[in-house]
């Protein structure tokens, strides 16, 4: 028999190895748009008793992968490394991911943060020399209250070398939306962005993007390019058929560039101008077992992330049961994204950790944490996650009886909070229900409530907002000049003493 010591440490050494081969298994990206998975995704939705319609696999995979590049982040003038936009240009067109390899888990998820940070539309590349101007005015950034990190990265621009070895400006398409940046610089991943749409770059960048859609077929202009994203044709007061007889300037101050959008917040394709939606916090999300706002998808996987990111950024004709938006040539698939690319940036968002929190503990922090106790907030909010997973229905809806419809274990009975229910009953993504929202995460997000309606903790416990003449200091419906912000009415009759200190042990989670 070896020394106690000896067996001791072979011992530890072969977990160690065990360990290491186990965190080392490689695999590769499967195939993520089946029509099984897809069979049981998604919700039905409110006043159609039917799910979505999705692309098949076969017209999915159909689509090439194109030009699927690698793309380099855009500083202000002033912060730009010497030679850097020489040196990516020599570089010439790279690849975003090499596509059929295999990876462990860690070259999953690094690879996925690249395509989290950089992943862009081909219709989004333009060298137009306004976009060129504006990057290369130092002042620009600045005057225009665009996201900058403190190492200088503008948020949202991206350098690409296209396939025509130019180099052009783009626009990430995950990161945009979904990085936020501090007062100080530090830029969050993953989580709620607070993106300011109104650059005046923009507008160089989607006019170059309508030009290119314009040369693959057939595309409704104006209001009725509106009509088609957001139209709910089954309600007979459906407000966004008022985009069928809009004039252009009309329409252009009610679904035009988002440059008054509060940051955020955006309309959604499926959504609504009138009824919008707020960016998630893409942190935690893996503990989650339901997608957006109004639970229109379930978490399965990380392999249901990479589906929710091929729906918004590829396939996604807003079909749903017997309602069809798009003609077949305008619904046709051109290209598509690489399963690894997806499958990685899935893996990547599932990896995704909190931030460290600036928000100590202290005896106002513990008084609140007594206060959310004796409230009953945890019924709801339940540590660890602080949301229950649960989904609300909302005041009009009657439960559907179709097969995709949530278990009722996944449904909190007997809740009507009397929140304003016209996402999840009058859009496309209107399930009927709201998901309980996690409370992890709330001290750097704001635009808080499913449209972003409420801009602070100290908005949202103000009894005020409840009132019809109330106008809210979030997101609010165009030409609104008052209006409640109703429903949740917990906390609202505590003490201004009560609910500072609920507020601030909020802040600490």
């Amino acid at each position: 028999m070896p020394p106690r010591g000896l067996a001791v440490a072979v011992t530890l050494i072969a977990a160690t190895v065990g360990a290491a081969a186990q965190t080392a298994v490689r695999t590769t990206a499967p195939r993520l748009w089946t029509d099984e998975a897809l069979k049981t995704w998604a919700l039905p939705i409110a006043g159609v008793n039917a799910t979505p319609n999705f692309y098949s696999e076969a017209e999915y995979y159909a689509a090439p992968v194109t030009r699927e590049l690698r793309t380099y982040p855009v500083y202000v003038k002033g912060r730009e490394p010497a030679g850097y936009r020489e040196t990516i240009r020599r570089r010439g067109p790279q690849r975003l991911i090499e596509i059929g390899r295999s990876r462990t888990e860690r070259e999953w998820i690094t690879a996925g943060r690249a395509v989290f940070e950089g992943m862009d539309l081909i219709e989004n590349r333009t060298d137009d020399p306004r976009a060129l101007a504006w990057v290369d005015d130092p002042a620009a950034p600045e005057r225009e209250h665009a996201l900058v990190t403190k190492d200088g990265i503008i948020v949202s621009l991206r350098w690409v070398v296209d396939t025509d070895r130019k180099l052009k400006l783009t626009l990430s398409e995950c990161s945009a939306c979904h990085t936020r940046v501090l007062p100080d610089g530090t830029a969050i991943e993953g989580a709620q962005g607070n993106l300011n749409f109104a650059l005046s770059i923009f507008g160089a960048i989607f006019e170059r993007a309508e030009e290119y859609k314009k040369t693959l077929g057939p595309r409704p202009a104006g209001a009725e390019l509106s009509y088609q994203f957001y139209a709910v044709p089954w309600l007979a007061d459906d407000i966004n058929a008022r985009f069928k007889t809009m004039s252009n300037e009309e329409r252009e101050r009610i679904d035009g560039p988002p440059s008054t959008a509060t940051p955020g917040t955006f309309p959604r394709f499926n959504g609504s101008p009138y009824f919008t939606n707020h960016m998630p916090d893409l942190i935690g999300v893996k503990d989650r077992r339901y997608l957006d706002a109004t639970a229109t998808h379930r978490n399965r996987s990380a392999e249901d992330i990479a589906r929710y990111g091929i729906l918004v950024t590829d396939a996604d004709d807003g079909a749903i049961g017997p309602y069809r938006f798009q003609s077949p040539e305008q619904r046709a698939l051109h290209s598509r994204h690489s399963d690894d690319a997806m499958y990685a940036l899935g893996k990547y968002i599932y990896s995704l950790q909190p931030p460290a929190n600036p928000n100590r503990p202290s005896d106002l922090t513990s008084r609140g944490e007594q206060i959310f106790t004796r409230a009953g907030c945890g019924g709801c909010h339940t540590p660890p996650l602080y949301t229950n997973n649960k989904l609300v229905p909302v005041d009009g809806f009657t439960p559907i009886d179709h097969a995709q419809s949530p278990p009722a274990s996944d449904i909190l009975i007997g809740a009507r909070l009397g929140l304003d229910s016209g996402l999840a009953l009058k859009t496309r993504k209107g399930t009927g229900y709201y998901k309980v929202p996690s409370l992890k995460g709330v001290w750097y997000r704001d635009t808080l409530e499913h449209s972003g309606s409420i801009a602070s903790l100290e908005e949202w416990f103000d009894a005020a907002r409840l009132r019809s003449d109330y106008l809210s200091k979030g997101w609010n419906p165009p030409d609104t000049k008052t209006r409640p912000v109703p429903g949740h009415a917990f906390g609202l009759s505590l003490s201004p003493d009560d609910k500072k200190a609920l507020i601030a042990f909020l802040r600490t989670l």
